[in-house]
């Protein structure tokens, strides 16, 4: 035990040489997990686009694919090469959050919150995976720094084009980054000795984030605003007849406790809540609230998904550091207990899906079934539908071990059957095709929203011709405006 009473590990947790074997050790295992396990689908999804640049794609902006198509070029086809940039987010974010936290509590709070934000679920997978979260976090982290900074009486006021390029580099990764513009102007309001200079600061660096985002404006403009329109629609459609759905305000109030894990949430809430009197945490709860408060009004409506908010918490985690003192000796016990606990349960998860097929421990017991469709000549327009999502933990397990045994199989079967393209029913299913049968991916056709998805897929060349319709992991869409005629096949079993 040391003074005071506290476990020693707590201790730890101010330690320099703790935060940077932690960050090596953490860069390493993601390193080793990056390459031994298969992409998820989404993953897949993004590595389609990066084999097509674009200024801006359907669902969200170029940044994404833009460093898959680095990785690609540097590391070549695998998936390191996709997930090489998520690790560096990682390490960025790390060294973001602890510069903010010592600038605001001092060297341990600072290699404290480094700690938290390295080792924080939501991050710590955020560091992983790559998906178009991957570089906003970091990029949101650097804007706060670099707003702090600017925000701090006698800085320089280019600080403030350092906030605007760092914001800037978010919002070509993801949309909601605007946020950060939001939380700016709620800072200016509840600043009024400063209006002035914030205002011209937040300017300058709203004209240089804008200069940054240009390329996917005239995109946009290029293609009637498709991008926008669809991230509004997704985030905001009333998907209930009710005015408040209290069921998905239910579920976004338990993805905000267990993001970051469950004690750990509740500190930042406590923190978020009690210490606005403090400039510091006024600084960082206005960052924290802004993004909560947006997306609880938006699950009054529609779904959230769990990752939207977690911006919110490199904020967080920053108060919780800089507030450790200030909570009881077994409310951090808890907090780190379940954090090591957490963090050592996601690391048997990724050690059990990677194990080889032939270790009694290996997960080889699943079987799923691709179907199979014979499309004869059609008209060829596409059509659009609605997918369903996957939800149950098989599914789950299936999107990291099933893709590439998936991929042999439709290269065995469109060999079998000889014809001249592929039809596919999910744009998920497109990129695990593009990534694990590359030589398919010029015969790949997607029928739902596919010319807005893949607008580089010239769809009208196969038109009177023959498809092999291929569905998974679940069925439909229908198919019969495409073709003139179908001969329905079996599904065609396989255990992974």
């Amino acid at each position: 035990m040391q003074p005071g009473g506290e476990f020693r590990i707590a201790g730890y947790f101010d330690d320099s040489r703790c935060f940077g074997i932690l960050l090596i050790l953490t860069s390493l295992w993601k390193v080793l997990a990056a390459w031994k396990t298969g992409l998820i689908f989404d993953e897949c999804y993004y590595w389609e686009w990066s084999l097509h640049p674009q200024a801006c794609y359907f669902d969200h902006p170029p940044l994404t694919a833009w460093l898959i198509a680095a990785g690609h070029s540097l590391l070549g086809h695998s998936t390191l090469a996709v997930r090489a940039p998520a690790i560096l987010s990682g390490i960025l974010l790390a060294l973001a959050g602890r510069a903010l936290t010592r600038e605001m509590f001092g060297p341990s709070a600072g290699n404290r919150a480094g700690i938290l934000l390295l080792l924080a679920p939501v991050f710590a997978g955020n560091a992983l995976l790559m998906t178009p979260d991957t570089f906003l976090i970091p990029a949101w982290a650097f804007a706060v720094l670099f707003a702090w900074k600017g925000f701090r009486d006698g800085n320089s006021p280019l600080w403030w084009l350092a906030a605007g390029a760092a914001a800037g580099v978010g919002m070509l990764s993801k949309y909601t980054m605007v946020l950060y513009y939001g939380a700016l102007g709620i800072l200016w309001l509840t600043s009024p000795g400063k209006r002035w200079r914030l205002a011209r600061g937040i300017s300058s660096a709203a004209v240089f984030s804008l200069v940054l985002f240009l390329p996917v404006l005239w995109w946009n403009y290029r293609h009637e605003w498709v991008s926008f329109g669809h991230q509004i629609n997704h985030g905001f459609r009333n998907e209930h007849d009710t005015l408040v759905n209290f069921g998905n305000l239910a579920d976004f109030t338990a993805f905000l406790i267990v993001l970051v894990s469950p004690l750990l949430g509740i500190l930042c809430f406590r923190s978020a809540a009690t210490r606005w009197n403090d400039e510091r945490f006024r600084f960082l709860a206005i960052f924290f609230w802004t993004v909560i408060l947006f997306f609880g009004f938006a699950a009054a409506k529609a779904h959230i998904e769990a990752n939207w908010p977690m911006t919110a918490f490199v904020t967080g985690l920053i108060m919780v550091a800089g507030d450790w003192d200030h909570y009881g000796k077994k409310w951090k016990a808890a907090a780190i207990a379940i954090l090591l606990l957490a963090d050592i349960g996601a690391v048997a998860g990724v050690v059990w899906l990677s194990l080889p097929a032939d270790c009694p421990l290996a997960v080889n017991h699943l079987s799923f079934k691709v179907s199979f469709i014979r499309g004869f000549p059609g008209s060829g327009q596409m059509s659009e539908s609605v997918n369903n999502c996957l939800g149950d933990f098989q599914s789950r397990l299936e999107e990291f071990l099933a893709p590439k045994e998936v991929a042999r199989v439709v290269r065995r079967e469109l060999g079998k059957f000889g014809t001249d393209f592929l039809c596919v029913n999910t744009y998920q299913f497109a990129g695990i095709l593009s990534f694990y049968a590359p030589e398919l991916e010029p015969i790949v056709c997607l029928p739902d929203h596919g010319r807005v998805r893949f607008p580089w897929v010239n769809d009208r060349a196969w038109a009177g011709k023959t498809a092999l319709v291929v569905e998974w992991p679940h069925q439909g869409p229908f198919y019969f405006d495409l073709f003139e005629q179908l001969n329905m096949g079996q599904p065609v079993p396989i255990t992974g």
